[in-house]
């Protein structure tokens, strides 16, 4: 429970942001009212903004919060609680509240039948924790139940700090961003490992509603991924890479920060067994301004030109809950090896006349590709032809036929990515992708995408024009955004500041040395870089090079 100390007595009235004593009335001027002087009457009062004093953060023992209203007025109460409940009995804020225990401390302002309602997190620390440093970003997470280790949701409090003007990150500093979240474990293969990824949305103080913030410098949203780099990527930056190069070239991908994670769990101070490592921050994807920037299609639109967008969509296994529908298959000419499976609008959401147009639409474009003829009326070339060489230059075991993104905006073109899921590529653990040669791994394993037979591709690369333009861009990428020095200073960026994290990441999951693993990673593409590079100068057709 927590321990409450009222540091005063009487009542206090909060009007237009102070806080008055009302034990003394003071006298009212009355010298300027008459008529002439309406105009010089004050203006009617507006709901105020609830500030908080400090606003969210850690403590050792205790904390003292105090709450006030600025740019307004209204009548301000509190309560405390864990985050997993938006109930509270509401209690008149009249002094400050001291915290001893980790809560959510909400505050209500309310003026004329109008509320606003805020809260943050406020979470207590062993001492030994208190010293903590980071030269990156820190996310420390509470809950009063166990920490998530499912598909199922947990509500947790979020404190995010980082470091400013090159001072360390502190747990006692101020933090960025404090408030309720929730967390879930995501992933396929990865969901059984033990380092979890999770799922992760940011919640308002008064219900389970998205919190749409700016993040650690990244635009503002509510949902977020928390990617555990582990066993394939213990140079724990490949997706980050993968993501970096795209946006590089002109195509969008999730942008991402390093942080270090901490979660206690079952309301207890947090402490040093509660850190769980070297985690990446990524937007998700999903149809907003700031990620895949296309209108979102509503139930209403059934009827063209609405119809026509927009949708997000991918090649992958289907989750829970999911169908997935198959097209453009060109009556069995191209092989995609998974369904496809709706993102935005997700599958349940999907209105007939929507699910109808999609899988007509797409088998239109498979026989388009088949006969070599309309396909640039239905696909953005340019976009397919960047997807596929940035899986190629990270050489993606996986690439397309799992998390093969694809999107199509109000009366557009369909285009593919964003690019998504690089953790097996670019030399890791995965033997598919450890030599650097080749172009995919299909002369040793059949799981393993054939990257010029699968799909689309299988027709688009008999046709001489899609082949010229296609190896025309290659070759131009790998001499200025994809150059080997633009490749090794991505990498070399990532890397920043993450020695130290790196060895805490090291030491709590028992994985190989940072600087190795990097040392490795760098070698990789630069030996990639030279053997694509000279492949295409040479080949009339690259898609025979063979490798070492």
């Amino acid at each position: 429970m927590w321990t409450l100390l009222l540091g005063c007595t009487g009542t206090t009235t909060i009007i237009g942001g102070d806080a008055h004593d009302t034990g003394e009335s003071a006298p009212l001027d009355t010298a300027d009212s008459g008529p002439d002087s309406a105009e010089e009457l004050p203006s009617p009062e507006t709901l105020g903004k609830i500030t908080f004093e400090p606003d969210g953060g850690s403590f050792v023992e205790v904390v003292t919060v105090s709450l006030s209203i600025e740019d307004g007025g209204g009548t301000l109460e509190y309560c405390l609680s864990d985050p997993s409940t938006t109930r509270c009995t509401w209690e008149p804020y009249v002094a400050p509240i001291q915290v001893t225990v980790s809560a959510i401390v909400r505050a209500r302002v309310t003026l004329n039948a109008q509320s606003e309602i805020e809260g943050r997190s406020f979470v207590e620390l062993e001492p030994e924790l208190s010293t903590f440093e980071s030269p990156i970003p820190v996310l420390i997470f509470w809950t009063d139940d166990s920490a998530p280790d499912s598909t199922s949701d947990v509500a947790l409090g979020l404190t995010v700090y980082e470091p400013t003007d090159g001072v360390p990150t502190s747990l006692l500093s101020a933090p960025t961003d404090s408030g309720r979240a929730r967390l879930h474990v995501r992933g396929s293969s990865s969901a059984g490992f033990e380092k979890k990824a999770f799922d992760m949305e940011l919640w308002e103080a008064d219900d389970d509603a998205d919190r749409r913030t700016p993040l650690l410098g990244l635009p503002d949203n509510g949902d977020w991924v928390l990617y555990a780099p582990y066993y394939f990527d213990e140079a724990l930056i490949r997706n980050p890479l993968a993501f970096t190069l795209s946006n590089a070239i002109g195509r969008y991908a999730p942008r991402t920060r390093m942080v270090e994670v901490f979660i206690a769990e079952r309301g207890r101070a947090a402490n040093e067994d509660d850190y769980l490592g070297v985690y990446v921050l990524i937007e998700e994807i999903e149809v907003d301004a700031d990620r895949v920037a296309i209108t979102p299609i509503l139930a209403t639109d059934v009827d063209e030109p609405e119809l026509t967008g927009g949708y997000l969509f991918k090649i992958d296994r289907t989750g829970s809950g999911e169908s997935g529908f198959y097209a453009g298959n060109a009556g069995g000419r191209f092989d995609f090896q998974q369904g496809f499976v709706a993102v935005e609008p997700a599958e349940n959401e999907l209105e007939r006349e929507q699910q109808d147009y999609l899988q007509d639409h797409l088998d239109a474009l498979g026989w388009a590709v088949d006969g070599l003829d309309g396909y640039e009326a239905i696909l953005d070339v340019d976009s397919f032809i960047d997807h596929h060489i940035l899986n190629l230059v990270m050489k993606n075991p996986d690439s397309f036929r799992l998390s093969g993104y694809m999107f199509q905006d109000r009366g557009g073109l369909l285009q593919a990515g964003p690019v998504w899921d690089f953790d097996r590529s670019a030399g890791s653990l995965d033997s598919r992708s450890f030599d650097p040669t080749w172009w995919d791994n299909q002369n040793e394993t059949p799981d393993c995408t054939p990257v010029f037979t699968f799909g689309w591709y299988a027709g688009l690369f008999e046709d001489p024009t899609f082949s010229a333009r296609y190896w025309e861009r290659f070759e131009a990428l790998l001499q200025a955004e994809l150059s080997a020095e633009a490749l090794d200073a991505a990498i070399l960026t990532l890397a920043t500041d993450l020695d130290e994290p790196a060895a805490r990441d090291t030491a709590r999951w028992n994985q190989a040395e940072f600087s190795g693993e990097l040392a490795e990673l760098r070698a990789w593409m630069a030996d990639r870089h030279a053997w694509m590079s000279a492949c295409i100068a040479v080949e009339p057709d690259p898609r025979t090079c063979r490798g070492r």
